[in-house]
């Protein structure tokens, strides 16, 4: 039911007239009387109808209701290891009462895009006046996430101001290796009438920045920013939650301009796993640029700085027996990076022949490595190489590499030996 509902919705056009939100209530051993709830709905939206079906059709307010007497075969929770990842608020006593509830009321609101804003705003206070003092668990279908009633009411009730949510406590940013580069996207968006944004084919060093660009997009749009003749004005200092302001200053550094012009591509194919919802994707093609990569970090550097540096030192002999160690590692790496990092990043330190005819040594996201040849993205800005961007496409040799730094998805990392004693005797 609820996929076929969302294709009224979801239908990649540039002009969204409508949107919806599901809300699942995981009530356990206790039924929630359905004469009820709708007597409380209709107190909330005077003009609503309730349906047994999706509708043709969203020029007012529609409300579907789905009591669910066998949640173990209509409506299951996530397994518990999405929980652990994407519930991390739950305790494990919650984790585990959600996993076994008997009980849960499914209620999706459809509502024309005017209404978009004050509709969303009612429903979250009913949901915690509905759940407040309970053992019962929310589910926000639209970003996929599992909530206490003190969670919801902190990330959804009280994340208003002035009437405008703040984005980050409202949306989720999801970001993932896909072949060998990553894509991260918004969920969330559609309950405002707004399209989910995608940034697609960015180096997996990146995702920071990219995760930061689609906070900022999502904020902005839900101010009013309009994306008009595909384009916007990313300006960070037109952000009017207080909130959100507050943690711009840790995103830029002193050069950083703040302001950047972004354009989109508008009918983007929906992928397993994406929001059912308009997508809009951050479009990186530019002329000027060889590759989409290297304009994409020239954005982030438009937008946030740039925090790279320079350091002299000659390669004495400690530091060159760490790189004989890490080059010692190389075909391990080889194989790892061929068996697929998924989560994981390597990147390799290799030398660029400046204009002058020395050396810059840069690191490099590998994207490729094939015999002992080695594709990659450019990670840092050259200071001697006139007509090389950082983000550049570029191919190094396997006997040149230097040193490597492996990120882990748990965290961790392993190599960079070099770096250490560089920042030690450098400059």
């Amino acid at each position: 039911f609820f996929l076929s509902s969302l294709s009224i919705i979801a239908q990649n056009d540039t002009e969204m007239t409508s949107a919806l939100s599901e809300i699942g209530l995981y009530t356990m051993d206790s039924k929630l009387n359905e004469k009820t709830i709708k007597r409380e709905l209709k107190a909330i939206f005077p003009n609503v109808t309730f349906v047994d079906e999706a509708p043709d059709m969203i020029d007012d307010t529609i409300i579907f209701l789905d009591p669910i007497a066998d949640v173990a075969e209509d409506y299951p929770a996530h397994e518990m290891e999405y929980l652990d990842y994407f519930a991390s608020e739950l305790t494990k006593t919650q984790k585990e009462e959600l996993s076994n509830s008997k009980n849960a009321l499914v209620c999706v609101v459809y509502y024309p895009k005017k209404d978009a804003f004050s509709h969303t705003k009612k429903l979250y206070d009913w949901v915690y006046k509905t759940t407040k003092g309970t053992n019962f668990i929310v589910y926000d279908g639209e970003v996929r996430d599992y909530f206490s009633p003190e969670e919801w009411k902190k990330n959804r009730v009280d994340a208003w101001e002035n009437g405008i949510p703040n984005a980050l406590q409202q949306i989720t940013l999801s970001s993932y290796r896909q072949r060998e580069y990553c894509r991260s996207i918004t969920y969330g968006m559609q309950r405002f009438g707004l399209p989910d944004i995608l940034i697609e084919e960015s180096p997996c060093t990146f995702v920071s920045s990219a995760s930061q660009v689609l906070a900022i997009v999502s904020q902005l749009l839900l101010e009013g920013t309009q994306i008009e003749n595909k384009r916007m004005i990313v300006d960070l200092d037109a952000v009017q939650n207080s909130n959100f302001q507050r943690i711009i200053p840790e995103l830029i550094t002193d050069d950083a301009q703040k302001k950047a012009v972004i354009t989109f591509e508008t009918s983007v194919p929906m992928e397993d796993g994406d929001p059912f919802n308009t997508i809009y994707k951050i479009d990186f093609t530019n002329k000027d640029y060889k590759n989409s990569q290297a304009y994409e970090s020239a954005i982030y550097d438009q937008l946030f700085g740039v925090d790279d540096e320079v350091t002299h030192v000659s390669h004495n002999d400690e530091i060159q027996a760490a790189s004989a160690r890490a080059k010692k590692r190389l075909p391990a790496l080889k194989e790892l990076f061929n068996e697929g990092l998924e989560g994981d990043k390597l990147l390799l330190k290799a030398p660029f022949i400046t204009d002058s005819g020395g050396n810059e040594w840069m690191w490099v996201e590998v994207t490729r490595w094939d015999d002992e040849s080695i594709e990659g993205i450019l990670q840092n800005k050259p200071y001697y190489i006139k007509d090389l961007k950082s983000g550049s496409e570029v191919t190094v040799q396997q006997a040149d590499v230097f040193d490597y730094i492996l990120y882990k998805a748990d965290g961790t990392e392993e190599g960079n030996e070099t770096g250490k004693l560089i920042q030690k005797y450098g400059n």
